[in-house]
């Protein structure tokens, strides 16, 4: 008796425990639209900002967009990143794979800190960001403000 308890006590944690992964998931997962700012001192106040996000887990994946507003220059990155207790996306942008270069500044590598809340609607990620450039060193810091719309 007690063995088949077990059993099923072990079947039961192990199904839930691949829902709360699989919600998880689906919540991270997916394309995300937004923009991102910088402080003063930065060649723009705001961005067009996106993420395309690949989760395994806990552990992240994808790429970032961003580009200028009313201006054809545009970076597209790879990150790498984790997730803490299904709500918190850490991330770090680990190398350029497209971009234009512009004659006044370098695109800044970044990494940041996401919070994950949940609208009636939609999904949102906001939080910090800081980067560095390898020209210019640090870069001039700001936010992230990203949705994704949820699907009735």
């Amino acid at each position: 008796m007690f063995l088949r308890y077990s059993i099923i006590t072990a079947i039961f944690a192990a199904c839930f425990g691949s829902l709360q992964a699989q919600s998880v998931d689906s919540l991270f997962s997916g394309t995300w639209t937004g923009e991102l700012t910088q402080e003063p001192g930065g060649i723009a106040e705001k961005y067009p900002f996106r993420l395309v996000i690949h989760v395994k887990g806990n552990k992240v994946t994808g790429q970032s967009y961003a580009n200028v507003y009313d201006d054809p220059n545009f970076a597209i990155m790879e990150f790498v990143g984790t997730i803490f207790k299904g709500k918190l996306l850490t991330f770090q942008e680990t190398k350029i794979i497209d971009a234009t270069v512009m004659d006044n500044y370098i695109w800044c590598i970044k990494g940041g800190q996401l919070t994950l809340t949940q609208k009636p609607d939609a999904l949102l990620l906001e939080g910090y960001w800081q980067g560095t450039s390898t020209e210019n060193g640090a870069c001039i810091p700001g936010k992230i403000y990203l949705k994704k719309n949820l699907t009735p």
